[in-house]
């Protein structure tokens, strides 16, 4: 929990207790229930506090969009001035900077050669079009 810099709180609590059950190793029911419990909330956690990108927010609100009209309930279409985008990088050391690297934009020039390899060698990646943008959003993992 520390490792996700998740505070103090009542949920918290609840996991250190959860991980009391597991380590009292009496009562397998109790066991099995603590460790379902012990897997969701912990998975809930990763998924509040780990950094989303853009385009994973741009999903997640496509995808319980559709989940709120299959179950027949109408939501307002979002329009896309009231998505709050980062700013599309230019070069590859303002993107590997937004990305959490401090290699003066080795790494995402690196996965761009990997990408897109008809791009001529020594001939620089600025400006970054969209598409080699979002290539390297897939492909480098944020810091």
């Amino acid at each position: 929990m520390e490792r996700l810099g998740i505070p103090d709180s009542p949920t918290r609590r609840v996991l250190f207790d959860l991980a009391g059950i597991l380590d009292d190793r009496e009562g397998g029911a109790q066991v099995a229930l603590a460790t379902a419990a012990w897997v969701a909330l912990t998975k809930e956690f990763e998924e509040q506090f780990t950094p989303k990108s853009p385009l994973r927010v741009q999903a997640e609100y496509l995808r319980n969009q559709r989940e709120l009209k299959s179950l027949g309930i109408e939501t307002p279409d979002l329009r896309g001035e009231d998505l709050q985008f980062d700013v599309l990088p230019t070069t590859p050391v303002e993107f590997a900077q937004q990305l959490g690297y401090a290699d003066g934009g080795r790494a995402v020039r690196k996965v761009l050669r990997l990408g897109f390899p008809d791009h001529d060698r020594h001939s620089g990646w600025a400006p970054l079009t969209p598409e080699q943008v979002n290539y390297v959003r897939a492909h480098l993992a944020r810091r």
